[in-house]
């Protein structure tokens, strides 16, 4: 069974960095007010903010890890299938971000989703029904997103670590379940 998709240690320092800098800054605005001190308060909030992304991320990190032993206890039953591709992922279903966990096979690509979301509930498509999977920006900032469309020309989006490492593989699985054109008459 391949391993799942998890975060990058690249992606983990990023995250510390930008969550820091996000709380960080505000932080040493605050201070420094609450101070009347720019140069006391401000490295203050930035050495808050710092410790405020370590500890972010490794919550972060710890209940990342979690959810991917406890989705990989509840695989669904996929018969025959060979898992191709898996790992944690957030469905969109109109505005909502519905987090639980994707799976690839040779013939189908599933999601579950975790029991704390609003619209919660399985979803699914056969390979057969997919036209394209591409990699894409979430809110157009965040190089994690997913985006297969279906042939019925429905798109579905997805948020994923390595999400064109995802999409090279819908399109390899894709590959192989088309007939082979050369052959027959």
């Amino acid at each position: 069974m391949p391993r799942p998709l998890k975060a990058s240690p690249k992606a983990w320092w990023n995250m510390v960095f930008l969550s820091g800098l996000l709380y960080g800054l505000p932080m040493g605005v605050v201070f420094s007010l609450l101070a009347g001190n720019w140069k006391l308060g401000f490295p203050l909030g930035l050495i808050a903010g710092v410790m405020f992304g370590v500890v972010f991320t490794m919550a972060t990190r710890w209940f990342s890890d979690r959810q991917i032993d406890r989705c990989q206890q509840q695989t669904p039953d996929l018969g025959d299938e060979t898992i191709q591709l898996e790992g944690p992922a957030n469905l969109f279903r109109g505005k909502e971000g519905v987090g639980g966990y994707l799976w690839l096979t040779e013939s189908r690509l599933l999601f579950r989703s975790h029991r704390l979301n609003v619209q919660s509930g399985p979803w699914e498509t056969s390979v057969s029904e997919i036209a394209s999977a591409q990699s894409t920006k979430t809110m157009g900032l965040l190089d994690n997103g997913l985006q297969v469309q279906l042939s019925s020309g429905d798109k579905v989006r997805f948020v994923v670590n390595k999400n064109r490492f995802w999409a090279d593989a819908i399109q390899e699985v894709m590959a192989a379940a088309r007939p082979d054109s050369s052959e027959g008459c």
